[in-house]
């Protein structure tokens, strides 16, 4: 039986990974396996309750899962996904962007990814703080580099085989190494097309030829921004999934934050769905299991089918209904049941 380990997290957290986990166990019960859930509670309520946001029990039970289900944090997110990328190695970020039907955006037919390192740079957290300055050091790696950039190239090269590698070489030179290293990888890859783009060009472009984009390669400042700014092309951050992997371990959350200021009842749980679709298609390859990855194709078809109707959505996408009701209508879809 596969572990999952869930974090419901804070705000909306609690009610959309309920949903999540609820549209798993129907996908799962359809595809022909079972799944065992184990509670990993963390987050800021967490530390209000017990002094920590990230319990020893909790890491443990992460630790010993097959797979982790995380919903959003709130102003605990430092010590608990960031904690959480370097304590199990999660290096690669994984971030989709596509447009679906019936959803209200300027944009049509956008079917992109941002490949985002996801351990160094900035974001290493190397920092001097005091009363007259502050100093962060950037730290780019060959080692980082080059798994990223493999990362990055294979799904290229089962997507339609283009890479855009996204960096500031022209002002910093630990970003002409980062760019270097993932020249050197594309040798490995010679029927994927590459090319270099400096990282304000590259904002500039998701907006207005965002088509132009396939896999997008990016060291992990840029590729946080880079995905933020790109959630605003497919009409709701409520949409937007993501995934956390390294060599052992595999973590996947909503790109969404926790949302203190929304109702949890009104929340949009696609996000967190699609998610946990996105965390069937890896345990699939992980484990070599065709019924999880035939429950995480069931999912994602789903969830098009059921913006194709347009008659059961959230507020943040025009429409009325609940999240218990998205979720109940999923089902539905799922089990071509009538409504």
């Amino acid at each position: 039986m596969t572990k999952i380990a869930y974090i419901p997290g804070d705000g909306i957290g609690p009610k959309v990974v309920e949903l999540a986990k609820r549209v798993v166990e129907a996908a799962a019960d359809i595809a022909g396996f079972r799944v065992e859930w184990v509670e990993a509670p963390a987050g800021d309520r967490v530390k209000e309750e017990l002094g920590t946001p990230l319990p020893k029990e909790s890491l443990k039970k992460i630790l010993d899962a097959d797979a982790v289900l995380k919903g959003p944090v709130g102003e605990t997110a430092r010590d608990v996904i960031v904690f959480l990328r370097r304590r199990l190695d999660l290096y690669a970020n994984l971030r989709p962007f596509k447009t679906y039907p019936n959803v209200k955006t300027n944009w049509k037919n956008i079917d992109f990814i941002i490949v985002r390192e996801n351990t160094e740079d900035l974001y290493k957290g190397v920092e001097d703080v005091g009363e007259d300055h502050a100093v962060s050091l950037l730290v780019i790696t060959r080692r980082g580099s080059e798994r990223i950039a493999r990362t990055g190239f294979q799904i290229a090269s089962r997507r339609r085989r283009k890479i855009t590698i996204v960096h500031k070489a022209n002002v910093l030179r630990s970003y002409g190494f980062f760019r270097d290293i993932c020249i050197e990888v594309s040798e490995e890859f010679p029927e994927v097309d590459v090319e270099e783009m400096y990282v304000d060009n590259a904002a500039y472009q998701i907006i207005v030829n965002p088509w132009r984009f396939d896999v997008i390669l990016t060291p992990n400042m840029f590729g946080d921004i880079l995905s933020d700014e790109a959630a605003a092309l497919i009409g709701s951050l409520g949409l937007t999934c993501s995934a956390n992997i390294g060599e052992r371990y595999g973590l996947f959350e909503p790109v969404h934050g926790s949302a203190p200021d929304i109702d949890p009842s009104q929340a949009n749980p696609l996000g967190e769905i699609l998610t946990a679709s996105m965390m069937l298609e890896w345990l699939s390859e992980r484990k070599s299991n065709r019924r999880m990855r035939e429950a995480s194709k069931i999912i994602r078809e789903s969830v098009e089918n059921l913006l194709s109707w347009g008659k059961i959505l959230t507020p943040d996408l025009g429409g009325s209904s609940t999240a218990d009701e998205v979720a109940e209508a999923l089902i539905k879809i799922m089990r071509n049941k009538p409504f």
